[in-house]
This record gives C-alpha cells, sequence and structure tokens, in this order.
C-alpha cells in the first residue's frame, strides 16, 4: 500500500519513517513524499492511475493549500477514472 503524505515542513518525512519503520521493513506500506501541492500533483500525474491509495496533506501550506490540492485531485483524478 502506498502512501503519499503532502506538508512543506520537510521534518515530516522523518517522523513518519520512524512511526511506520516496522511495516515499510515488512513491506506492507510504502512512504511516498511531496512537500507542496504543487509536487504532490506532478507525483501522481507520473502514473496512470497512480498508484498511491491515501494522500495525507497539510491543510495550510504556501502556494496551494491542502484543500486547493484536494480539490485539484478530484477534478484531475475523477475525470481519468471515469473515462
Amino acid at each position: 500500500m502506498n502512501i503519499l503524505i503532502v506538508d512543506d515542513e520537510t521534518d515530516v518525512e522523518i517522523l513518519f519513517r520512524q512511526k511506520f519503520r516496522k511495516e515499510i521493513k515488512k513491506g506492507e506500506i510504502s512512504l511516498s513524499f511531496a512537500f507542496s501541492g504543487q509536487e504532490a500533483l506532478d507525483f501522481l500525474e507520473q502514473e496512470n492511475p497512480p498508484q498511491v491509495v491515501y494522500v495525507f496533506s497539510d491543510i495550510n501550506m504556501p502556494g496551494m493549500t491542502g484543500l486547493e490540492l484536494l480539490k485539484k485531485l478530484r477534478n484531475v483524478f475523477h475525470k481519468s477514472m471515469s473515462a
């Protein structure tokens, strides 16, 4: 199960990797990280359909908020999945 974590604070990656180290080592989950809304969109557009199961996003980020990201994800990926 691949999970994308979106947060403008890069130290979040260390925290998530420490918290889920056992699950990562067992291959139960895979964590990917993006440090802006645009980086998350770029990452998700690399595969069609994306192999990410969950996206966890910070709400307050510079440039594109987590809520704006959610709206864009819904517009981009809902259209491609229903086509």
